[in-house]
């Protein structure tokens, strides 16, 4: 009696544990699908808020149209600092007001819908980053409203380091000279092609021949800086042969 139980509650036991299983599957594909909504609508409101608004010498940013199902998915240092070194992805650093990272957005968009890229991993950084000013021919630290000097996060010192082979100098222009501060700099918009721990690509600004993020880019301007993106968006994504494979 006690077997043809136990044969019975067996299958059932399996079945049930198989359906929980499922279950928690969906949810969790559900929840991220709903964290993934809740990033692409926020990033919309975070800049096309600034459509119609002019800065502070009274030039209007450039108006975006964001898809509701972008691919931008808010992501913090340890999650960036874990795809650059381990993972495969596209990460961007901009800010809303930056101007030239209002006009590589409609490109960068454009590309990775182009080649079925789910994901943009995003980090403002318009805060996080050491800010300098000459004082008396001295580099000094800016400081904010309340009187603190503005230094970057103990975070962005982190990209810095798992990114210093492929960043430049930074050095403030001041009255014709230069002056050096011993560091390292993550500029405005910056993306970041990674493959399997290795970056592959990292493109700064735009294009050369565009003079000011103000402008709107050429046909020429657009498809140039179409094609650096997806050069490296091909390099990422492209099969790998070896002796015993086949592609």
């Amino acid at each position: 009696m006690k077997k043809d139980l136990y044969k019975i509650l067996v299958p059932i036991g399996c079945v049930l544990c198989a359906i929980l299983a499922v279950l928690v599957y969906i949810k969790i594909i559900n929840d991220n699908k709903e964290d993934n909504s809740n990033d692409a609508l926020k990033f919309k409101e975070e800049y096309e808020s600034l459509n119609g608004e002019m800065n502070q010498n009274f030039q209007e940013y450039k108006k975006l149209e964001i898809s509701d199902n972008n691919p931008v998915k808010y992501a913090d240092y340890d999650e960036l600092l874990d795809i650059i070194k381990n993972k495969t992805g596209v990460i961007y650093l901009g800010f809303p007001t930056c101007p030239w990272c209002r006009s590589a957005l409609p490109v960068l968009f454009d590309v990775l819908k182009d080649n079925n890229i789910e994901r943009l991993y995003y980090k403002n950084i318009l805060t996080v980053r050491d800010s300098y000013v000459v004082e008396n021919g001295k580099l000094t630290y800016e400081v904010d409203s309340d009187g603190n000097e503005i230094k970057g996060e103990d975070g962005y010192f982190e990209l810095l380091d798992a990114l210093d082979e492929y960043l430049t100098e930074y050095k403030i222009s001041y009255e014709g000279k230069l002056y050096e501060t011993g560091e390292k700099r993550l500029y405005a918009p910056t993306v970041i092609f990674v493959r399997d721990g290795k970056v592959i690509g990292l493109h700064e600004s735009t294009v050369e021949s565009q003079k000011s993020g103000y402008d709107e880019l050429t046909k020429e301007q657009y498809e140039e800086l179409y094609s650096i993106y997806e050069d490296y968006i091909l390099e990422m994504t492209k099969e790998t042969c070896s002796s015993d494979s086949s592609c």
